[in-house]
């Protein structure tokens, strides 16, 4: 498995759980994630361009794309991005 960083920002919709303070946004992430065969092993609520960041462990590329395109159609996130952690001793 892999290590990625997930930095997104939330829609209007997005952001209404967490200005409600009634939602829970890691567990859902975590659930999210569990979704599609990934682990969550962080998550930050961030102040800047982005509005979050996921640290998340997963067996491919591949599968956090697809994750992103699943976040994206639920309508809460936007301006998703997709880092891949590498151990530069191995490069």
């Amino acid at each position: 498995m892999s290590v990625y960083l997930t930095l997104g920002t939330y829609t209007n919709e997005g952001a209404g759980g967490l200005v409600e303070g009634d939602s829970d946004r890691r567990a859902v992430m975590e659930t999210f994630h569990s979704s599609v065969g990934a682990k969550l092993l962080d998550y930050h609520i961030t102040r800047g361009k982005y509005d979050f960041c996921a640290l998340v462990d997963a067996d491919s590329f591949e599968m956090i794309a697809a994750l992103g395109l699943k976040a994206k159609g639920s309508g809460t996130v936007k301006d998703l991005v997709i880092l891949e952690s590498v151990d530069i001793n191995q490069i």
